[in-house]
């Protein structure tokens, strides 16, 4: 796991610094192409800006050709101007002989004056015509006196002088641009690891979840993707810990539910086979173990009836009934439990038909659950309440009891999967604690709301009027 974590850190700064190398190779190379091509640029135009005072001084030169002072003059110019462009200057009449150099050069390349005849500059590189040992870069022009051309004049720079030059500026941006890598990849490093870092707690974690330690939580350090994925994964960790609490006492208490029915029914079959219970006995005791088989009964089909609503492929089947009439169906079937508590019913139906628009099985198991609760936590010889209305487009079913009520600390987890308020597992008040999250399940794949309230009869007594009430669409 440890080398998947240091692969990913490895592969970031890998990435990131291979990006860093790209950029800058492709910043340097065109940077060296366009300072070679500005330097050469830069000596062409000055020596084309010098060619002027060439021609004017050439000129002069041709008028006093005989004037020592002025020949010496000039040659001062021509060395001169060789100096400042850093070139050699050659200077010839029309036939291309040589008459003034500021290098020992004899002659000038034929194709150069021929080029020049129909060209007022021209620029090459060579070796002129082998009198350098090494390329030039040569700018040549033609001379004018009063409009009659007179000869040429070249100027010949030393190509490796003027890469010289950009090498010494490349040199620069090389050791500028080397400590900005530096500079970046040590932000690439810690990046890298900012990024990796994280990564590798959530892994270590999850590792952890998945040896049982549901207590493990990563600490949030950013706002970003990855500090949402650490609070997502505290969040799911915590689920999973809530989750498997439940599961655990799910377990157990299914474990004690399906005990004491089975030790029971075990126990009295036993009894009647072996001859303990006397035969006028045994009408009573199966009688006790057929409502422990029911008992066990519907406790399967409510483990069922979960398993099968969290499947995606479970549909509800709609269809338009009577609500108020579905409810008289459920206090039918739930007389003889609510005459044994000697319970009061207070039906309020704000309409004898109430039309509503959902699955009516899945409706019908709602109703069954929440009542059968009321009268489970009702204290005897007091009042159930149930009522329907309607609010715009909305139908809406209440069911009320008088009892010990439902701390409000445990109002939000009423409809949890698996969860008791009771937990004294008495014969009364038994059951899974799954009926309510059957009821929540039901509502949402309707997508309609159900909600409690438990509140004080009154002040300073410890009866609690706890209702339930869930809405419906409206046919």
């Amino acid at each position: 796991m440890n080398t998947h974590k240091t692969s990913i850190f490895r592969r970031l700064f890998f990435a990131y610094s291979m990006i860093l190398v790209v950029v800058l190779l492709c910043v340097s190379v065109p940077s060296m192409i366009f300072m070679n091509s500005f330097i050469e640029k830069q000596k062409i135009e000055s020596a084309t800006a010098m060619a002027d005072n060439v021609e004017h001084w050439t000129g002069a030169t041709h008028i006093e050709a005989n004037d020592i002072r002025t020949r010496i003059a000039f040659k001062s110019m021509l060395q001169f101007w060789s100096s400042f462009l850093d070139a050699d200057v050659v200077i010839t009449n029309n036939d291309g002989e040589v008459t003034e150099s500021t290098a020992q050069i004899t002659s000038v390349p034929a194709e150069y004056m021929e080029e020049l005849l129909t060209k007022s500059r021209i620029v090459k590189k060579g070796d002129f015509n082998g009198q350098y040992a090494r390329n030039m870069l040569t700018v040549g022009f033609p001379i004018y006196y009063q409009g009659t051309r007179i000869g040429s004049a070249f100027f010949n720079m030393f190509l490796p002088e003027m890469q010289k030059t950009a090498m010494e500026l490349m040199y620069v941006f090389i050791i500028v641009a080397l400590v900005s890598m530096a500079f970046a990849f040590v932000m690439v490093y810690f990046q890298s690891l900012s990024i990796s870092r994280p990564i590798s707690r959530i892994n270590n974690a999850v590792r952890d979840i998945a040896a049982g330690n549901f207590g493990k939580r990563v600490e949030v350090e950013s706002n970003d993707e990855i500090g949402q994925l650490a609070s997502s994964f505290n969040f799911m960790a915590k689920s999973m810990g809530e989750l498997e609490k439940q599961r655990s006492g799910f377990v157990s208490d299914v474990s004690h539910e399906l005990r004491t029915p089975m030790t029971s029914i075990s126990g009295f079959v036993e009894g009647i086979l072996d001859g303990t219970i006397p035969p006028e006995k045994h009408e009573y005791y199966l009688k006790i173990v057929l409502d422990e088989s029911r008992r066990l009964t519907k406790l399967v089909n409510d483990m069922f009836e979960m398993t099968k609503m969290s499947s995606s492929e479970y549909k509800l089947d709609i269809t338009e009934f009577d609500i108020n009439e579905l409810i008289r169906t459920c206090i039918i079937g739930l007389e003889s439990r609510i005459c044994e508590k000697n319970l009061d019913l207070n039906v309020d139906f704000k309409s004898d038909e109430l039309k509503v628009l959902a699955d009516r099985d899945s409706i019908k198991r709602v109703i069954l659950n929440i009542m059968d609760n009321a009268i489970k936590f009702s204290y005897p010889n007091t009042t159930m309440g149930i009522s329907t209305w309607t609010e715009k487009r909305k139908a809406y079913v209440s069911i009320g009891n008088f009892g010990d009520g439902i701390d409000s600390s445990e109002l939000s987890s009423i409809f949890n999967r698996f969860y008791k308020t009771d937990k004294s597992r008495t014969s009364e008040k038994s059951g899974a604690g799954i009926g309510l999250s059957l009821v929540k399940n039901i509502m949402v794949l309707h997508k309609q709301s159900v909600w409690v309230e438990s509140v004080e009869t009154k002040e300073g007594s410890n009866v609690k009027y706890t209702k339930f009430t869930f809405t419906l669409e409206r046919a």
